[in-house]
């Protein structure tokens, strides 16, 4: 029986966590912020991920729209990248069109805690408002961070994702979500 109510805990759980990730997918991109931080992906010799990629367009699109908005660019190196993501993503974004001179670079984080932490470090105390760009089913915890972290007035702003690893990147980031939950990250 123990058996049974813990796949019965683990179901709802699952539920519970699935519903809090999708209503990050819609969440609400507030115009003119002091500031975008972007947060890393996989990083690869030949550019971004198709993760990254999504975010970076996504941020170059809100960038172009609101032109005083400064952005940070956020993400270590790991032992399967070739160089620290935030280069490769100030590169893609200054290719893009982008003006360097808007561009801060966080290049020592290796978790979307360290992301957050960071770039909190980089910005200016009065500042009024701060969105943070990732993947619609990253958008709640990495939010759920933020406010642990006292980042102050973050908003989601929900790049897409590949719907055909949609499923696998939702699973992913219950686990994820109950991790950070154990830790009290979030």
């Amino acid at each position: 029986i123990i058996f049974y109510l813990a796949i019965i805990l683990a179901g709802i759980m699952f539920f519970i966590f699935c519903s809090m990730i999708i209503r990050g997918f819609r969440s609400e991109e507030k115009k003119n912020l002091d500031y975008v931080i972007v947060l890393g992906a996989q990083m690869r010799a030949d550019g971004p991920s198709t993760v990254l990629k999504y975010r970076l367009d996504k941020a170059i699109k809100y960038l172009n729209e609101n032109p005083d908005t400064i952005c940070i660019v956020s993400g270590g190196q790991g032992i399967n990248e070739p160089y620290p993501e935030a280069e490769g993503m100030y590169e893609y974004l200054v290719e893009n069109g982008i003006n360097r001179e808007c561009i801060l670079i966080e290049n020592k984080s290796n978790s979307t805690v360290e992301n957050i932490i960071f770039s909190r470090e980089l910005m200016e105390e009065d500042y009024e408002g701060v969105g943070i760009i990732t993947n619609n089913f990253h958008v709640y915890r990495a939010l759920k961070i933020a406010e642990k972290q006292k980042l102050e007035g973050a908003c989601g702003i929900a790049a897409k994702s590949n719907a055909l690893y949609l499923p696998n990147n939702v699973l992913r980031e219950c686990c994820a979500i109950l991790k950070g939950i154990l830790l009290h990250h979030i």
